[in-house]
């Protein structure tokens, strides 16, 4: 089972370890989707982990493992929208060190 019952309560999760994250939706915009929020949020992070000086990472990879053993929708999104592109959007190297043998299967 996930931890996040719903994208608002993902996103929530992704504001927190990234504040700025917030300011990426408008007020009044529906979250309905996973992938929306990842979507929304590849293109960033790897300016987001390279400003890290703690553990942020490690927990923003906690989350990516969450969600693709969750699978369905949530896997999915995270798969097909980050681990795919992740070389693309300059973050490989920065998560590779801290995903599970999943998720590194799916990481390009």
């Amino acid at each position: 089972m996930s931890r996040f019952a719903s994208p608002l309560e993902f996103h929530a999760a992704v504001c927190d370890l990234f504040p700025t994250f917030t300011q990426e939706f408008e007020p009044n915009e529906a979250i309905d989707t996973y992938h929306q929020v990842v979507m929304a949020l590849s293109p960033r992070l790897a300016t987001y982990l390279s400003a890290d000086s703690g553990g942020t990472t490690r927990d923003f990879c906690a989350v990516v493992n969450d969600m693709v053993e969750a699978g369905g929708d949530q896997r999915n999104a995270i798969e097909t929208c980050l681990l795919e592109h992740a070389t693309q959007v300059g973050c490989r190297k920065l998560l590779q060190p801290y995903l599970n043998v999943t998720a590194k299967q799916e990481l390009r």
